[in-house]
Formats: structure tokens, sequence, C-alpha cells
């Protein structure tokens, strides 16, 4: 079973983000069960029957399991175990930070420390890094091979989850989060409608094309060259008259008409977050 939106057009793919994240922004929900959230929806798209959160001691050598999904006897929340014994011991030294196995026994694992004790027979674990140091691994595993093999889109979206989780962990444990985190949706996640306004903002591509355009451009973009940016000519006229009226009506653009310049809007800082995630979705599937 190969994850919705690594299998789907860019159009059911936001789909399957406005849904999970719509899930994980809820109003008043506590940040274990945000991680909760996503370990039982994502192990459920990717047909795997397990996930977890792991928090990784390198100079101690153990892993222990923080948060985790699944019926497994060993995967359970506070348990630690060697970490010569497991499959993130190769996740945290490969060169990419993730690790993918699809069939553990055709591919070699069969004798492997990590197979004897756990009997995993798929297994897709990514690194966790918060402030810049390792904290542990986001897995997802199976007790049996995968039916599809895992492809390098799945790969790209765990690694995305990963950097959500980061950023959760950061907050959860009092520490800054990198400069411009998921901070700012997390302080507005007690307004629903604000959730829905920018889900709604990413909702078509021409929105996307304006919103990711103004990551990091303190100075705004012409109309015309977001103009060049967009895939079909009819979006050009869509542009003038629906989604920049749009966007900026909700304070995520400043739109001089006269000018025909974009700017970020007031309320770019509370959108960015999300912005960016979809941006490296986009980057990793539509292609």
């Amino acid at each position: 079973m190969t994850h919705t939106i690594c299998a789907s057009d860019a159009g059911e793919g936001l789909a399957h983000f406005q849904r999970l994240w719509r899930a994980l922004l809820s109003p008043g929900t506590d940040p274990i069960v945000r991680l909760e959230r996503l370990l039982e929806t994502e192990a459920d798209e990717l047909g795997l029957e397990y996930g977890f959160v792991s928090r990784i001691d390198v100079e101690e050598g153990t892993e222990r399991f923080e948060i985790t999904h699944g019926s497994h006897g060993t995967l359970q929340p506070a348990t630690t175990v060697p970490l010569s014994r497991t499959y993130c011991r190769r996740t945290i030294t490969d060169s990419d930070g993730t690790v993918a196995i699809s069939d553990a026994l055709a591919e070699g694992w069969g004798d492997d420390p990590a197979y004897e004790a756990f009997e995993l027979g798929s297994y897709l674990g990514t690194t966790i890094t918060v402030d810049d140091e390792l904290y542990g691994t986001l897995c997802f595993a199976n007790a049996t091979p995968r039916a599809a093999p895992i492809t390098d889109a799945e790969k790209a979206l765990v690694e995305l989850h990963a950097r959500w989780v980061a950023d959760t962990l950061s907050l959860r444990n009092g520490r800054p989060a990198r400069e411009r985190s998921l901070d700012a949706v997390e302080r507005r996640a007690a307004a629903p409608d604000d959730v829905d306004s920018m889900l709604d903002a990413l909702a078509h591509p021409a929105r996307r094309v304006v919103l990711g355009a103004l990551l990091g451009d303190a100075t705004g973009i012409s109309a015309a060259a977001l103009e060049r940016r967009l895939d079909d000519a009819d979006d050009g006229l869509r542009l003038h008259h629906v989604d920049l009226p749009k966007l900026a009506d909700a304070g995520y653009v400043a739109w001089d008409d006269d000018a025909e310049v974009v700017s970020a809007g007031p309320k770019f800082p509370e959108i960015e977050p999300l912005v960016r995630l979809v941006r490296a979705y986009d980057a990793t599937f539509s292609a």
C-alpha cells in the first residue's frame, strides 16, 4: 500500500494534508496527542502497523520509545532498549538520515540484531533533530514485509513529518524552536477559523504560488513575475480578480494594485509555517 499522496496528483495530496493538519492543529490539543494522531494517521496511510517517536542517547547506547502506535510487545512508551539492537542505529548513521526496508528477509536483514530482537519485516525511519542536535527518530514499521516497496516519495514525506515533530518536541520541552518555526501556528491554534482560513488560502495552486514566492522575500514581487510562475494562462486573470484580493482580504499579502507589487501582509507570519510545509511537499511530489 503506497501512501495516498505519493500515489495521487497534487490536488488529492493537498486534500490529505488539509485533513491531517486540521487534526494536528485542532484547538487546545496537547502536543503528545498531536504526535499520537500523526503516528496513527500516517501508519495507516503507509500500510504499516506500528509508529513511534524515540529518544536516542548515543553515549549511553540506548533508545527509549517515547510515543508509540500499535500493539507490538516491545514498542511501548517508556521502554528502553539497547541501541545496538535496533534498526534506528543504522538510521542515525545513514548519510541521508533515513532508512527504508520493504522486506527485511529479502534485503538481507535476517541475521541482523534488530530483526532478531523485534522481528520487523518492514521499517521506515528518519532522524529527528532538535536545536541542531540529534533527538531520536520518527519511525513506522510492520511485522511483515510491506506489499508495495517503500518509495522515495514516502521517505521524503516521513522526513517532512519529522521536521514538524522536532518543532512540536521543542515547544513541549520549553525550548525555543528554530526561527520561523511552527510556533506561529501553535500560538493561534485556539482559533479554529484561523486554521480554516489558512487551509483555504492554500487550497488553490495559484495562491500557493503567491505565498510560496513571498518566503524570504522582504521586498515583494511583481504581479508579472507571479504570472510567469503559473502553469495556466487563464490563472493570470484569476490571479488579479480572485486570488490576490482573497489573500489581501485575509491579511496574508499586501497588494499594491497601482504598482502591481505583492508583498507579505500583516498576517503572513501566521501562515508561513504551513506554506513552507506545503512547498516542501509540492517540490517533492508534484514534479
